[in-house]
């Protein structure tokens, strides 16, 4: 380098640099050139894949909002049958709405399961869930204007077997042709339909109602119907707060006196009709389907002779000892 002279050594040096400087270019500026189109392109692509779940966010979101539809319409059909069936509940809340709109003079209640075709879903199978319907078949009746009803009276004429005269008279006395306008139970009867079916109008429904003429009254007739099904997956809570799906009324309830069916004599000292007798019409006039013919004419005769006091040997001339069937 010593024989090169200053000129030379200047283009050297200007060479090394540019040199240099290209050798930073290309190994370095330029790398990170590369470098930061990629980034560009991840950012982008990252910028997408934001773009895409925020879309799916925004998806979910219309998708959970519909799904809280669907159970909201869900539960509206749930709500709209009995979560399930209280057969004794439902004959207390129909039997107890009567009594309360003036109708006591019940003659007659059934309850009955009524079958429902099992539903077939649009895929041809068989819905798990069945409809269940119990059916309250009641009748009551009218007062007739002349007759004095005996229901819930404050002081009973007969107190364990035995008759107050002063009251039983004053009560005979009483009994007079009121005119039409004193007959009871229609207007009740109606009445209490008319809160049967506004209580809840989606699972209760009446079915049918007819009236029958009989001499001087009415027997008053309707049908009601009480909705449930068996929901397996249920959405909403059931509510249990109706009088008619929860039993209501007394429990363990002491029936020591009591009686089921009307014997010839009350004999039990604790029942309040204690010593009361069965009338010779009633007596003999029932159809006696446990009993063979003769034995029947042979009871029914000796009540004519007699009458049930004396047959059954209650009587000062106590009845002769039926002969035993062969």
């Amino acid at each position: 380098m010593g024989n090169i002279g200053k000129r030379e050594q200047y283009y050297l040096m200007l060479l090394g640099i540019v040199l240099a400087v290209g050798l930073i270019y290309f190994f370095g500026i330029r790398n990170l050139g590369f470098k930061h189109d990629e980034l560009v392109a991840q950012r982008a692509q990252l910028q997408q894949q934001i773009e895409y779940y925020e879309n799916l966010k925004a998806q979910n979101d219309v998708i959970q909002n519909q799904i809280n539809q669907l159970k909201v319409d869900i539960s509206e059909v749930e709500g709209s049958f009995l979560p399930y069936i209280c057969s004794e509940a439902i004959e207390q809340y129909v039997l107890k709405t009567f009594e309360d709109a003036g109708c006591p003079y019940l003659v007659s209640v059934t309850c009955e399961d009524v079958p429902y075709t099992a539903i077939t879903l649009p895929d041809g199978t068989v819905a798990s869930d069945v409809i269940l319907d119990k059916r309250i078949t009641l009748q009551y009746s009218t007062t007739d204007g002349f007759n004095i009803p005996e229901y819930n009276r404050n002081i009973s004429v007969v107190d364990h077997g035995v008759i107050d005269e002063a009251m039983w008279n004053e009560l005979i006395d009483s009994m007079a042709w009121q005119s039409t306008n004193s007959i009871v139970g229609y207007n009740e009867f109606i009445s209490a339909l008319k809160t049967l079916e506004s209580e809840n109008s989606d699972c209760i429904k009446i079915n049918e109602i007819s009236i029958t003429t009989e001499g001087g009254f009415i027997l008053l007739n309707a049908k009601i119907d009480f909705f449930s099904t068996t929901f397996n997956q249920r959405v909403s809570e059931p509510s249990t707060s109706a009088p008619y799906i929860t039993w209501a009324g007394e429990q363990n309830i002491n029936t020591e006196g009591g009686y089921i069916g009307h014997p010839f004599v009350f004999d039990r000292p604790n029942s309040d009709w204690y010593g009361v007798i069965m009338s010779d019409d009633e007596a003999s006039s029932a159809v006696r389907p446990f009993a063979t013919y003769y034995s029947e004419a042979i009871f029914s005769r000796m009540i004519s002779e007699r009458g049930l006091e004396a047959t059954l040997g209650l009587g000062e001339n106590p009845a002769e000892e039926i002969p035993a069937e062969e």
